[in-house]
């Protein structure tokens, strides 16, 4: 029961923040379009809106792994010092 309710709120959770995040795309897009047709747009926004549009993917990987983490799988061996076998193990990260 809850395991359902809490991926059912992931994935709204993680729904309107894709939906945000296109709306803030879209708007930042509109904003460079209206400011290069009045004619003499200042500096300091249009390098400000150029930057939020490249720093654009980079904010939706982390945002993307924030929510999605990669576990990671660490493998160990080793011999055993009295009778030396080889010991193996598996680790994964919770």
């Amino acid at each position: 029961m809850w395991q359902t309710i809490k991926r059912v709120y992931n994935r709204m959770s993680l729904i309107i923040l894709a939906i945000a995040l296109i709306f803030f795309l879209f708007f930042s897009i509109f904003t460079l379009i209206v400011e290069g047709f009045k004619g003499k747009p200042d500096s300091i926004t249009m390098i400000s809106i150029f930057a939020i549009i490249l720093s654009f993917p980079g904010m939706v990987n982390s945002l993307g792994d924030e929510f999605n983490p990669k576990k990671k799988t660490y493998k160990l061996s080793c011999r055993c010092p009295k009778c030396k076998y080889l010991i193996q193990m598996d680790m994964k990260e919770e």
